[in-house]
């Protein structure tokens, strides 16, 4: 598979856990309130799915992004590397860059 490729599929990854991990915030802000929230905090009444998920949701996204940003760094770096290779090997097989005695 090719590098740019690789970082392409990784930056969609990334972008979709993001907006999971948005969604799952903006659901975890609607938080039990009240007595409800006292019920919580005695263990009686179980926590929303949704709150229990969210810190899991932004790591995961964290992680994502990270990862995200180093294939993108290293597919341009060996983007350039590969333009560098290139344009040796063309510099060393190119005979018209030679000058003939006659030309000077």
């Amino acid at each position: 598979m090719d590098h740019e490729r690789i970082a392409a599929r990784i930056e969609h990854v990334s972008m979709a856990t993001g907006i999971v991990a948005g969604l799952s915030a903006a659901a975890a802000a609607v938080q039990p309130t009240g007595l409800s929230a006292f019920g919580v905090w005695l263990g009686l009444v179980d926590q929303p799915l949704i709150v229990t998920l969210a810190p899991i949701f932004g790591w995961l996204a964290t992680a994502a992004g990270t990862l995200s940003g180093t294939a993108y760094f290293i597919a341009q770096w060996q983007k350039r590397r590969f333009r560098k290779h290139a344009a040796a090997k063309s510099a060393k097989t190119d005979l018209s860059v030679v000058q003939a005695k006659d030309d000077t």
